[in-house]
Parts: C-alpha cells; sequence; structure tokens
C-alpha cells in the first residue's frame, strides 16, 4: 500500500482547494529559484472521504489507544481533506517535504493529520515537531530576485496551468463535494473556457499552442480562456 499524508480540517472544501493551488504555486517559485533541489515530495490532492467518528473510535480501539475527547469533537467539526500522495521522508531526510507540510498546517485552520495511518495528529502539535527537522530554507517566501527569468516558467506554454486544471476536474468526478464547487466555477465562465476544460478531459493536459490548434481558434484566445477557467477553478 502506498503512503499518504491526509490533512483533515475545518476549511471549507473550496477553501481547501484554493490552498492546494496555493501551495502548488509556492513549490513551483520554489523550484524555478532552486533549480538544483532534488528532495522527495508528494503529489497534493484536495477532496476525498475524511473517517467517521464511528471509524476512528474502531480505529482506536484496535490500537488499544484512547481516543481523546478534543480529538473526537474536532473531527466532527472537519469538513475537507487534502492528502499527499507517496510523500518524502520527514522523519529523518526532511528537506521539501517538511517545509510543503508546514505550509499547508499553518494554513489549514484547526486539522487533524494521519500519517499513513492511526493515531490523528493535532495539526499544532505536528507543526512544532516539523520546526526541529530540517525543511528547504526560504521556501513559501517570494525570492527577492529570480535565478532564471521569469519568462522561463512559461517555458512549456500553458501545460502546468493544464495539468493542475485537469487534475481538478478529473478529481470532481469522484468526489461530490469537489464536483459541487467544480460545477458553479463552470457555469460561470465563458463557453470558450468550458470548451477548454472539456478538451483537457478529451485529450489530457495540452500546451496552449496545441489547445487553441485543437478547438480552432487563435493561441490568445486560449490563453484568456484558460486563464478564467483557471482563475474560476481556483478563486480564493
Amino acid at each position: 500500500m502506498s503512503a499518504t499524508f491526509s490533512i483533515i480540517s475545518t476549511l471549507t472544501p473550496s477553501e481547501m482547494l484554493a490552498l492546494e493551488g496555493t501551495a502548488i504555486r509556492a513549490v513551483e517559485e520554489y523550484l524555478e529559484a532552486h533549480p538544483e533541489c532534488d528532495d522527495e515530495w508528494g503529489e497534493m490532492g484536495a477532496g476525498g472521504s475524511m473517517p467517521t467518528p464511528d471509524e476512528a473510535r474502531a480505529a482506536y480501539q484496535k490500537l488499544r489507544l484512547t481516543l481523546e475527547p478534543d480529538v473526537l469533537e474536532r473531527l466532527e467539526r472537519c469538513r475537507s481533506v487534502l492528502s499527499i500522495d507517496q510523500p518524502g521522508d520527514i522523519e529523518t531526510v526532511g528537506g521539501l517535504q517538511v517545509s510543503i507540510l508546514s505550509f499547508l498546517l499553518k494554513r489549514a485552520g484547526e486539522s487533524l493529520v494521519l500519517l499513513n495511518d492511526f493515531p490523528f495528529e493535532k495539526g499544532e502539535v505536528l507543526i512544532e515537531k516539523l520546526s526541529s527537522r530540517p525543511g528547504a530554507p526560504g521556501f513559501g517566501q517570494a525570492p527577492a530576485q529570480r535565478r532564471r527569468p521569469a519568462a522561463r516558467r512559461d517555458a512549456k506554454g500553458g501545460e502546468v496551468r493544464a495539468l493542475r486544471v485537469l487534475r481538478l476536474l478529473e478529481r470532481a468526478v469522484n468526489d461530490v463535494r469537489v464536483a459541487i464547487d467544480v460545477k458553479q466555477a463552470l457555469h460561470s465562465v465563458s463557453a470558450s473556457a468550458r470548451s477548454y476544460g472539456s478538451l483537457l478531459l478529451e485529450e489530457g493536459a495540452l500546451t496552449d499552442a496545441k489547445a487553441a490548434k485543437a478547438l480552432g481558434v487563435s493561441q490568445p484566445d486560449l490563453t484568456a480562456a484558460a486563464d478564467e477557467l483557471e482563475r474560476a477553478l481556483f478563486r480564493r
């Protein structure tokens, strides 16, 4: 079974989606400023099911642990989940995964964390533990000066944006809570933006040039539609 970290939070599903987008951008910016980084970190994804109070009680009983009342009370108030699949080692290696997890927890409100399995860790307790482990210096801080030209970030011509949008659209297919937010976003955008989203679901992540050709529109019009859809899906 693959390793997974799960952050279970009092944030709403749409707020958790926005946090996922913020964290992904922070990773992209860090890697731009530190191209030599070869740390391992897991793929982030908002959405999914969370354990029910009954499931938590059963798991704690199996482990012969006591489920503290305040932990149970917090679980009952939680509304969203963000998972990190195949995470990097935060115990002995540290690095970028430590910084990403800390970044998320500091913005996730009141939270509980499953590091692969029960028991829960309170978010604030895990933040304190992570503070003593080596992270990625400067992560989450806007660099004073980029080491590479800013245009380098768009070298793939919209492919990074397309992948991000596609992941969310695919997640909506399997998660009702995510689907509700996505449906509302799709109703708020233009027909061109919806066509772009449909194209991604059919063809996968495409560069803006390829998407424009497939839809028979100019590349500037395609880029405008794609940006519109991204803003609607990840509005903060």
